[in-house]
């Protein structure tokens, strides 16, 4: 078995350079190895936004690179390129893909297919977790055709879950629009679903982070960051001590740990300096992510906020006093 190795740099200042800077990242980390002997390959970005948003969406450009690396390595290989539908009925993440610019990446590229994970047919899963047997769907995609996936987060902090990286992003992947529901059990979760659904890679397009508020409302910071690693949690505990974060204080990294998909920092093999690059992250939630806050940690919260017959005229409240959060996008 491979040991754990983050890479860590300066990002590029080119996309040719960026290109090159993958070339030899994924031969560090055995990322070109798998994927000469791989049929297919699922890339997850971080579409949690209509449209391409510094610090809140991995961009195209950043996922193009990812793409043509890949394809030099195996010109046969089958790229997905998936996102499930914005949660709470936010948006449609097919018009996301068309106003990003996806589906030009798939007509570009004919190894690429772009796919709506909320409209794709899905498996029903039983994963074990620390608060018991948990049933859930997962695309069935993951199964029946990706022999591993990659997760391109941004570098954000989030009102929710403290920091949004490579394991938050698989979130995304589940496709039921109302997966909120599934918030209170997101901490045991997570890193279950990320391991059954082959997430074996992470590489970040590091050009900006959300400060200060996220994962959507905050403010963009250029950090110029290059991170890839062939290990979610390896992955995530280099990044967030990058922003300035405790990983032991990330519940789902505490959670993911106890699983054993967190490494010990010393068993990791880090290449790069974390002191050269760190930039100071911080987390202020606002007076209305409070109550979204608690409703996060409890199943009952949850229904009665998101799911019964009061939710429309809550949220029609709230929204007197804050604006919505896609509006004017």
């Amino acid at each position: 078995m491979r040991k754990a190795t983050v890479v860590i740099d300066k990002l590029a200042d080119s996309m040719e350079g960026l290109r090159a800077q993958l070339v030899k990242t994924a031969q560090k980390i055995g990322l070109d190895t798998d994927t000469r002997s791989a049929r297919a390959i699922l890339i997850k970005p971080n579409l949690t936004y209509p449209t391409y948003k510094p610090g809140v969406t991995t961009s195209l450009e950043f996922i193009r690179e990812v793409v043509g690396t890949l394809i030099d390595f195996n010109r046969n290989v089958k790229i997905y390129i998936g996102e499930g539908e914005g949660g709470y009925h936010s948006f449609s993440m097919d018009e996301a893909f068309k106003t990003m610019g996806y589906f030009e990446l798939a007509s570009e590229f004919p190894q690429v297919e772009v796919v709506n994970l909320s409209k794709v047919p899905s498996r029903k899963v039983t994963l074990q977790t620390l608060r018991g047997q948990y049933e859930i769907d997962l695309p069935e995609i993951f199964f029946s055709e990706i022999d591993f996936s990659i997760s391109c987060p941004v570098p954000k902090v989030h009102d929710l879950t403290q920091i949004s990286l490579s394991y938050k992003n698989q979130w995304g992947c589940l496709p039921d629009i109302m997966r909120l529901k599934n918030h209170y059990m997101f901490n045991c979760l997570i890193s279950r679903v990320a391991d059954v659904l082959k997430f074996k890679y992470a590489i970040l397009d590091g050009k900006y982070g959300l400060n200060n508020n996220g994962p959507i409302v905050g403010d963009a910071v250029e950090t110029n960051w290059f991170a890839a690693a062939n290990s979610l949690g390896a992955f995530d505990l280099i990044v967030s001590e990058m922003m300035g974060f405790e990983w032991k204080k990330i519940d789902y990294l505490k959670v993911a740990e106890r699983y054993g998909y967190v490494p010990k920092k010393e068993h990791i093999e880090l290449v790069g300096d974390i002191k050269s690059l760190k930039i100071k992250f911080s987390l202020r939630r606002g007076f209305w992510q409070y109550p979204a806050l608690f409703a996060f940690k409890s199943r009952y919260l949850t229904e009665f906020v998101y799911l019964s017959n009061y939710s429309k005229m809550l949220h029609d409240i709230m929204y007197l006093f804050r604006k919505r959060p896609y509006e004017n996008h």
